[in-house]
């Protein structure tokens, strides 16, 4: 920093007591910050065009895992989007992208629409992978702002990184915090191992907990979560202020391996037809009234009329209905019950 300032500068003016700063000389002005990012499943540490690759200590090839405190997350999910795809090692910007989700960002050189929500390009289908199935064009991420658990200043790297979750990711990047919070432990409160889950073949993450923070690293994790740096990581249109590189390979396999939207799909409703056939019509003879002679049960002989039978035809019945039945064990005779009724027997 070529900031001079004298020695004995003297004190401020009495004047300037009390008086608000409204105004900031470094509104507008982004710092640049690093970006931890990977190519393939290999780290790299990126700042001002130098790309670094993170090496096991040993010297026997790239790390599998890193090592951070996540200082502080974005509230919103981002989205990037290529008009010709991600090429692979390209710092290209997206040509459309948005930082809080909602809305593309000013910077966009294609927006594709005015509300991320009902872009074309962020809808389920917009998008074949290579091996046929569908996905988004327009990927998801999440930004954080990272620091080395071992060197959370990380003064050789400028100090906080930015660090983007891909979509495959977010979900085990959610369980991860509800864990260790279900637990007690703030996600800021604890060093996080990230690593490549080596069952999958494109870089999905897996968290893990090594340790809680000490109090002295606490204290310099408290100070960077409010700092300028960790607010621009995090801020909208910082996108083109920190050219993404390799990082954003995310976008080119993000899409692949999101889960689609679930909709819910109510349990078919039964439908049975009840059909009676049609039955020929029945004439009953007329027959002349019968009497039957009940025996008191506390004597005497006094008749008692107790069936009377009359002439009546029965005409032909045919009923079709449609209505949700439930399946049933009972549904035949129900129906031989409905049939007597009919028939009046």
């Amino acid at each position: 920093m070529n900031a001079l300032v004298p020695q004995n500068f003297g004190p401020v003016s009495t004047r300037f007591q009390g008086v608000a700063v409204t105004d900031d000389l470094s509104a507008g002005v982004q710092a640049g910050f690093g970006i931890m990012g990977y190519k393939g499943k290999v780290w790299s540490l990126r700042k001002g065009g130098q790309e670094t690759p993170l090496m096991r200590q040993d010297g026997d090839g790239p790390r599998n895992s890193i090592e951070v405190v996540v200082l502080k997350a974005s509230g919103h999910v981002s989205k990037i989007w290529y008009e010709n795809g991600y090429v692979e090692g390209s710092a290209a910007a997206p040509d459309c992208f948005s930082a809080n989700g909602v809305t593309p960002d000013p910077a966009s050189k294609k927006k594709q629409g005015n509300a991320c929500a009902t872009c074309p390009m962020n809808q389920w289908g917009s998008r074949i992978t290579p091996a046929g199935k569908q996905g988004k064009a327009c990927s998801d991420s999440k930004r954080l702002a990272v620091a080395p658990a071992e060197d959370i200043k990380n003064e050789a790297f400028g100090g906080p990184l930015l660090l983007r979750v891909p979509a495959a990711s977010l979900r085990d990047l959610a369980a991860y915090g509800e864990k260790m919070g279900a637990l007690g432990y703030q996600y800021f409160a604890i060093a996080t191992r990230i690593a490549f889950d080596p069952t999958e073949a494109y870089p999905k993450f897996v968290f893990s907990a090594i340790r809680p923070l000490t109090d002295a690293e606490a204290d310099l994790v408290l100070e960077l979560r409010d700092s300028r740096q960790v607010t621009t990581i995090l801020a909208e249109g910082s996108e083109m202020a920190a050219p993404a590189g390799p990082v954003q390979q995310a976008a080119a396999i993000a899409s692949a391996f999101e889960q689609p939207p679930i909709t819910p799909v109510a349990a078919p409703q039964i439908v049975q037809q009840q059909v009676v056939q049609q039955q020929p019509p029945v004439q009953q003879q007329p027959v002349q009234q019968v009497v039957q002679t009940v025996q008191p049960a506390f004597g005497g002989a006094e008749p008692k009329v107790v069936q009377q039978v009359v002439q009546q035809t029965v005409q032909p019945v045919q009923q079709v209905t449609t209505a949700p039945v439930a399946p049933s064990g009972d549904f035949e005779a129900n129906l031989d019950a409905e049939l007597d009724k009919l028939l009046g027997s």
